[in-house]
């Protein structure tokens, strides 16, 4: 499993950082910082510019060759040995890890998401208008409540094995 580290800023010298979302977007600008050491070749600093929430934090991939990166609420992917980063987009404001499931659990403001050793595998429907609170996990089921524009939270279940809701705060398509 390749090793990372958050580091409190960007290297002051040798190897640049590479710019994540590769489009360039904020690649001069520092963002959320970790720094990677693969199996093989040089360790490298990898520069994640964030998105619309203010949680970052680093994980390992339930796949144990991958990391799992979020910055400002975006998603990435990471590769150490290719040096390189799926974005799976988000608004993410929390992590649960799901160590029995080997799986970790993305609370993205309107939806869940859920990486396990296979990737992406869960990504509901919309479960809330802005908020969702009161998440709670067990074996194969996971409940919580979505916030409704009228102020009101609304009682969701989402099933673990096949991805579907009940429930929720949001009707609409």
């Amino acid at each position: 499993m390749p090793t990372f580290e958050v580091v409190p800023g960007l290297p002051p010298y040798g190897p640049m950082a590479i710019a994540f979302p590769t489009s360039g977007h904020g690649a001069h600008r520092q963002g959320f910082v970790v720094r990677f050491s693969p199996k093989t070749g040089d360790p490298w600093v990898g520069n994640f510019q964030p998105g619309l929430t203010r949680f970052s934090g680093a994980y390992a991939h339930p796949d144990a060759m991958h990391v799992v990166v979020v910055s400002g609420g975006d998603i990435y992917v990471v590769d150490p040995e290719a040096k390189a980063a799926q974005e799976l987009g988000g608004m993410v404001v929390s992590v649960t890890t799901l160590p029995e499931r080997s799986a970790l659990l993305f609370d993205e403001t309107l939806r869940l998401s859920l990486i396990d050793p296979t990737g992406l595998k869960l990504r509901t429907r919309r479960l809330s208008w802005d908020g969702i609170r009161n998440l709670s996990v067990a074996v194969d089921l996971i409940r919580g409540e979505g916030w409704r524009y009228d102020d009101t939270w609304h009682e969701f279940e989402v099933s673990l094995d096949a991805g579907d809701a009940k429930g929720g705060a949001y009707a609409g398509p």
